[in-house]
């Protein structure tokens, strides 16, 4: 059950309790008298800060409990039922635009949230603004409502952000939070591509990504790679959270992400939505392709009931002419509430159905150099089927079931109990033609054999990876609040404790000559066959110490203890030859290629680990000392923050991170990524207008895991261990705004994002046996930065201009040059520049927005990355939609 407030889809932002702000709460309510006009000007923390009604009379004074070493909430009688005339209705405004038009909120703050929980969680709720660390219910999210007085680095999306940004695609608003780092290689962001602070971001290994609080990694014990994350039509906000983590895990070392999704509970609406546009795709012969989008949703309560449910789809054109990007989301939620406790069951189906494929462009061993990039930018650009007409065949095809029951017990004001259990059912089948061979163009149909320890393949036969993931999971979690602690002083306890099981199957097959392998193809010839299991318990304990008024320090330990077991009874050599004529008439003398060192044995192999994790982490407020705020609430009316808040925080900590690595085709048992993290940061919003968050990073991680340079006979990735890595960098985001200035109906602002990682290897071998201490390590960019200027409309419309910068990298850890290898598999991506812009209006007296955005307008032609061979990035995109709310 959503205890944080639920903002309405196309509601407009609120301006906290800036004089001049005409558009509704976050509730998505109507103001309830004229606003009258500013005039002076606003000082910066009306901008930024929720403040409390003028009209509201007090809260009675309450008993003060013995000892108070702090100012805390009190416990509150039981609520009681309030029978009471419905209020007149609020005067009809003017005009009341449904998309953003003011001061939105930005990455640090936003305004008030409603609670719509039930009568005995306020409290709980309160913490949940207004706190050191994580809220307790996994729900509510994963940082506080409030972030101001946080102890780590975190950013929050706000619906009504995302609305103004109109993205295509979750990575489009995750490029825009300082310490991520996006690469994007697919038209729809389906396929993972998220870096945080200089983790290599593809398939988004090294990073917890989250939806709801429950891991979305295909398989976070086993195999941490993401190929799906939420559409964005269906989220409440996207939040990132960065350095000291204890209460979520493991791949913590770096950052979580967590989309929260809309819930039960909150206003009452129903959204349509549709979008359309082309896609540029260069090369010979080839024209631009289109992208369709196309969503609806409703969210209705009916007393102590809620449900939401949801459907998103979506056909586009991908950076490949043979790249086809289809997806069909339906999401569910039903949530119950009490006077004490809430229960929230929730499902997703998510079908994905794409021509697809992670063979890219690559040469011979005996090209000149720099001639498969000379190829690529100049003669094929997007254009697969130049060099590889049966790339059209390729497809990669999803089946993800999601489903969550959290059931939250607030046993008195100071305890919470938060129980949940959650499963993901994903079947993943991915299909492409072996060595470039085209099945149309067969007259025989052969089948490939195996013979002793080799495995003959004739030309143009498809392979397809047929890949399984079953996961389990159920949790406990608990706060104790206001406990005694030492020297008079107060605590906040959080606890939890999990249990969690991972299946993992994973073939290869090869089907018969000429076949077409598609949809869920599962005959063929057997080349590879592995299956694993892990079995996986996690417990934590953080407790958040008040100190003094501005001081909170925030100590934890978590533990993982796993036990993890791979069975293999296919496996194939590491070594294969070219299409060359069958030795002994095979296939009739046809070409084929030959498998060596394939091992049908079975074998069965075994580990466990147990790892203590501590961390600490502060927060120091100074500066202006802000109001207490009173904070809406739909169950109870006003709530009030127990403390005010500093306009400054100087934060920071130090914890021990666990980075799960990919099992599939590592040596067993593998080494624990295990890291040292520290972190420094300041966010403030004293200046008028100005908001901004810096913090420096420094972290040192041994059996660091990297994509090696080779791949196995039969395709598969061969992943290897750095022995250390130092990653030393700087994140800083700001956003300045003029009209607490100016005083005008509109807000021309400035907004930006920079994010530096020196990520180094300190100590290391390459698969030669060379040190490569050094070398910076592979698929990281230096910098990425994002930088914005726009301008919000006090009658419904706003628009902005963004320029997104993503600096260069190498592949591969011996950081080979650009052009360095023939095959062009190894090497330096270039950083690139792109420029995007997006705009939408409100049309008058309707429930109706109009939106336009574009994405790499300038159509630059560039290389994304390198795996398997070299791949151009997405062209020109350019979108417009409406959307109705009723």
């Amino acid at each position: 059950m959503e205890a944080v407030g639920q903002s309405s889809e196309n509601d407009p932002v609120s301006e906290g309790a800036a004089p001049a702000a005409t558009a509704p709460a976050a509730s998505g309510e109507p103001p309830a008298t004229e606003v009258p006009e500013i005039s002076g000007d606003v000082p910066a923390v009306e901008v930024i800060q929720p403040q409390a009604e003028p009209e509201r009379p007090p809260e009675p004074v309450r008993a003060e409990a013995e000892p108070a070493p702090r100012p805390r909430p009190v416990s509150r009688p039981a609520p009681q039922p309030v029978v009471s005339a419905p209020p007149p209705p609020p005067p009809a405004a003017a005009f009341e635009p449904i998309e953003p038009e003011l001061v939105l909120p930005n990455l640090i703050t936003q305004p008030a949230p409603e609670f719509y929980g039930p009568p005995g969680g306020v409290e709980s709720f309160e913490r949940s603004v207004n706190s050191a660390q994580s809220p307790i219910v996994p729900t509510q999210g994963i940082v506080p409502g409030n972030l101001q007085d946080f102890s780590s680095a975190a950013s929050r999306v706000t619906r009504e952000k995302i609305n103004e940004q109109d993205p295509l695609t979750t990575n489009d608003v995750l490029s825009t939070i300082p310490g991520v780092q996006i690469i994007n290689d697919d038209g729809m962001g389906r396929h993972g591509g998220i870096g945080i602070r200089g983790t290599p971001a593809r398939r988004s290994r090294k990073v917890l990504v989250m939806e709801d609080g429950r891991s979305i990694n295909q398989s976070l014990w086993l195999d941490p790679s993401t190929h799906y994350t939420p559409p964005t039509e269906r989220l409440e906000s996207v939040e990132v959270l960065r350095g000291t983590v204890i209460t979520y895990g493991p791949n913590n070392n770096y950052g979580v992400v967590n989309f929260r999704n809309l819930q039960p509970f909150g206003p009452n609406e129903s959204v349509a939505s549709v979008e359309g546009g082309s896609v540029s795709v260069e090369g010979p012969g080839l024209d631009d392709g289109d992208a369709t989008k196309w969503h609806v949703h409703t969210r209705q309560t009916s007393g102590n009931w809620g449900m939401v449910l949801s459907y998103t789809g979506a056909n586009g054109q991908g950076a490949w002419d043979t790249e086809r990007l289809r997806y069909n989301d339906f999401y569910g939620a039903i949530g119950w509430k009490g006077e004490k406790s809430d229960f929230t069951f929730s499902t997703v189906y998510f079908a994905q159905r794409d021509n697809y494929d992670e063979s890219n462009l690559e040469g011979d061993d005996d090209d000149p150099p720099g001639q498969v990039e000379r190829l690529l930018l100049n003669k094929y650009k997007h254009c697969k089927t130049c060099f590889n007409p049966a790339s059209a065949l390729n497809e990669y095809n999803a089946d993800l079931w999601l489903f969550q029951g959290v059931y939250n017990y607030y046993v008195d004001p100071d305890t919470t109990i938060s129980a949940r259990a959650y499963g993901q059912l994903l079947k993943r089948y991915r299909y492409f033609n072996f060595e470039e061979g085209n099945p149309r163009n067969q007259d025989t149909s052969f089948l490939p054999f195996i013979d002793d320890d080799e495995i003959f393949v004739p030309e143009g036969v498809m392979e397809g990876r047929l890949r399984n993931y079953n996961n389990f999971g159920t949790e406990v979690r608990s706060e104790f609040a206001n406990r005694a602690f030492f020297f008079g002083l107060s605590q906040d306890v959080q606890a939890g404790v999990r249990y969690e099981y991972n299946d993992f199957t994973d073939e290869v097959i090869l089907g018969r000559q000429g076949q077409i392998l598609n949809d869920f193809d599962s005959k063929g010839l057997t080349v590879f066959d592995r299956a694993s299991e892990a079995n996986a318990f996690s417990a934590f304990v953080q407790s958040d110490i008040t100190v003094t008024d501005a001081l909170n320090i925030v100590p934890g330990v978590r533990l993982d203890h796993y036990r993890i077991t791979r069975r293999t009874t296919a496996l194939p050599g590491e070594d294969d030859d070219e299409f060359d004529e069958c030795p002994g008439g095979a296939f009739g003398g046809e070409e084929c290629v030959i498998i060596e060192d394939f091992d049908a044995s079975p074998l069965t192999q075994t580990f466990d680990r147990t790892h203590v994790l501590p961390g600490v982490a502060f927060a120091f407020g100074f500066g202006r000392k802000d109001a207490q705020t009173d904070w809406g609430s739909k169950s109870l009316g006003p709530v009030t923050m127990p403390k005010p808040t500093y306009s400054s925080t100087l934060y920071g900590g130090y914890h021990r991170g666990l980075t799960t690595g990919v099992l599939r085709e590592v040596a067993f048992p593998p080494g624990d990524e295990l890291g040292n993290n520290f972190q420094l940061g300041v966010r403030s919003t004293a200046i008028k207008g100005l908001t901004f968050d810096v913090a420096g990073f420094h972290q040192q991680i041994d059996d660091y895991q990297i994509k090696g340079a080779t791949t196995t006979s039969a395709g598969l990735n061969v992943y290897t261990l750095i022995d250390e890595v130092h990653n030393t960098g700087f994140e800083a985001y700001g956003r300045l705004d003029t009209r607490p200035y100016t005083g005008w109906t509109l807000n021309p602002f400035l907004e930006g994002s920079f994010t530096y990682s020196d990520n180094k290897i300190e100590k290391g071998l390459n698969e030669n046996g060379q040190s490569v201490a050094g070398n910076y390590v592979p698929e990281v960019p230096r910098e990425f930065a994002n930088l914005t200027v726009g301008i919000e409309s006090l009658k419904g419309w706003n628009a902005s201009v963004s320029w997104t910068y993503r600096g260069s990298f190498y592949t591969d850890e011996d950081n080979t040059p650009f052009g360095g290898d023939p095959e062009g598999e190894n090497g330096e991506v270039p950083s690139v520049w792109l420029l995007s812009a997006r705009g939408n209006y409100t049309i008058p007296d309707t429930n109706m927005a109009l939106f336009v955005s574009g994405q790499n307008l300038t159509d630059e032609l560039y290389i994304t990355d390198r795996e398997d061979g070299v791949k151009p990035g997405i062209g020109r995109t350019l979108m417009a939609g409406a959307r109705l709310k009723w």
